[in-house]
């Protein structure tokens, strides 16, 4: 029996992991976690459209996760 998976790619890293979620596939925020990162402090997205924490990504998807940085002001006096 195949394993059902997902093709994650990471961004900026560039890394490309394959995630096993099961024949009903898995809830956005669940692969979010099942990769170890903070739902807050990602984008996933499918075929260049975001995704809510939800939706459903189901086997032989591909997704991006793309983290998102944010910073503060740098005063410049």
């Amino acid at each position: 029996m195949v394993p059902e998976t997902v093709k994650v790619r990471l961004v900026p890293e560039g890394e490309e992991r394959e995630v096993e979620v099961g024949e009903k596939g898995v809830k956005v925020r669940d692969l979010v976690k099942m990769l170890g990162l903070n739902p807050e402090a990602v984008v996933v997205l499918r075929g260049g459209a975001p995704l809510v924490d939800t939706d459903i990504v189901k086997p032989g998807e591909r997704v991006d996760v793309v983290r998102v940085l944010s910073g503060g002001c740098m005063s410049l006096g």
